[in-house]
């Protein structure tokens, strides 16, 4: 017998006083369940466009075993409960659950987003974003000092690091963050310190990045490449504000998209010489753009779920973490060359300033002409 699962059907309400996540990330919603089986969620899956491309059987039957762990575990809370109508407060039951079990956390709740996404409950995919943003980047490092030092010195160097986690309070994160960082830049140098943090542990494998590869491989130079880029993120936020459907965590609004169409950097990047220069878009644009505080401006430009919390606490915590977020703007272009790209931080919004900036380095053979 085939697992049965369900979608939704969805009617948007406006955003109620009582929503319980940050503005304009969410509508509140209202849920029709309607019965689907496994094989709507297959067909979901090998369309690839909400989720990575050319997922494997075995994590899809992953996927569909944490879905059906969730949905026991919902009934169970309350017999009418499915998918469809779950909420944050019951996926973060099933962290408090897994927690205890020691389960596979990353695996399992990757495969709970995935099918909020196919389901269409928003409040399950962003309580799962929320928690999953972010938690796997420490330990992940932690990997990449061993890889960059060996394990004898970073056991050593990391001896008795308790990394967090997942549903930790992200304001729990800088203190963490700063030890890390106290911890590497106590025993190493500054080179080696950035050069781990520069893996790209949180930009997802290169196979992600293909078509930045095809893009670059179709232009006739760098420019072209990235006026493609740009348009490519115009387009791809247009359909989200058309469709009312978030970007990543957030919501795009006509102020946000012409944000976007008015600054190239942000689009996508702009060449000036032998550099590419690129400015973040912000994390939660909406609020970002439209508030006056200059420390709350900045906290709500903040990708970084490990630091932000540190520019309305005040926690100091090392510039050269943002090392690790050029490590993940990088990614992009590394794939497209096809080899390492030389890149800094210019501008940071946990230095003070009030975006986040970076350069990278066109590889020589680019730079001349046609490509």
């Amino acid at each position: 017998m085939p697992f049965r699962t369900f979608t939704t059907r969805i009617v948007p309400e406006p955003i109620s006083a009582k929503t319980p996540i940050r503005p304009h990330a969410m509508r509140a919603l209202v849920l029709e369940v309607v019965e689907v089986d496994e094989k709507g969620f297959r067909k979901f899956v090998a369309e690839g466009k909400r989720v990575p491309p050319n997922l494997s059987e075995s994590t899809i039957r992953q996927n569909i075993r944490t879905v059906k762990e969730f949905e026991t575990l919902l009934r169970k809370r309350n017999a009418k409960k499915v998918f469809s109508n779950a909420t944050a407060n019951d996926v973060k039951a099933f962290v408090r659950q897994q927690n205890k079990k020691k389960a596979d956390m990353w695996t399992n709740h990757l495969g709970l987003l995935r099918y909020s996404r196919f389901a269409g409950n928003e409040e399950v995919e962003l309580a799962l974003l929320l928690m999953l943003d972010g938690y796997d980047v420490l330990g992940k490092l932690t990997e990449a000092v061993v890889k960059e030092i060996g394990r004898k010195k970073s056991k050593r160097i990391l001896k008795g690091f308790k990394l967090p986690e997942i549903g930790t309070s992200p304001k729990r994160f800088p203190k963490v963050t700063k030890e890390f960082m106290n911890r590497l830049e106590s025993n190493l140098d500054q080179h080696t310190c950035r050069r781990i943090l520069l893996t790209g542990v949180h930009a997802g494998p290169p196979e992600y990045y293909l078509d930045e590869k095809k893009m670059l491989r179709e232009s006739k130079n760098v420019d072209e490449y990235l006026s493609k880029r740009r348009k490519k993120l115009i387009k791809e936020l247009s359909e989200h504000m058309k469709n009312d459907t978030l970007f990543f965590t957030q919501r795009i609004d006509k102020k946000s998209l012409d944000f976007v169409k008015k600054n190239p950097e942000v689009a996508g990047g702009v060449r000036k010489g032998d550099r590419i220069f690129q400015t973040k878009i912000p994390y939660m644009m909406i609020e970002c753009l439209g508030e006056k505080d200059p420390t709350m401006r900045r906290y709500y430009y903040c990708h970084c779920p490990l630091a932000r919390e540190s520019i309305l606490s005040g926690l100091k915590i090392s510039q050269d973490f943002c090392y690790c977020s050029a490590g993940y703007e990088k990614r992009p272009y590394e794939v497209a060359f096809g080899e390492p790209v030389e890149t800094e931080v210019l501008q940071s919004v946990l230095w003070g300033d009030p975006v986040c900036r970076f350069a990278m380095r066109i590889p020589k053979k680019y730079l001349a002409g046609k490509l």
